[in-house]
């Protein structure tokens, strides 16, 4: 199916949530408010405070669920302008 893909992260997330790839669906889109949204929690450090996860995905990564997203909502044609 064109609208999923696996990507890889990298570095790779923590134990317990690691894996070879994720998979986007771009067929199914939601509406988040960012507000509601959080950074991924993975430790507590030594003083009890939490440590969040903050890389970010490559360029390419982007591009690629871009894509997935398009497909999904039948717009393959835009693809070519990313």
């Amino acid at each position: 199916m064109p609208y999923h893909c696996q990507i890889d992260i990298r570095p790779k997330l923590p134990t317990g949530f690691d894996s070879d790839g994720v998979w986007v669906k771009g067929d199914m889109i939601y509406s988040v408010a960012l507000n509601r949204l959080d950074f991924f929690r993975f430790r507590k450090s030594e003083t009890g405070k939490r440590q969040y996860y903050y890389d970010a995905l490559s360029d390419y990564n982007i591009k690629r669920i871009r894509q997935c997203v398009l497909q999904g909502m039948g717009m393959s044609a835009l693809t070519k302008h990313l």
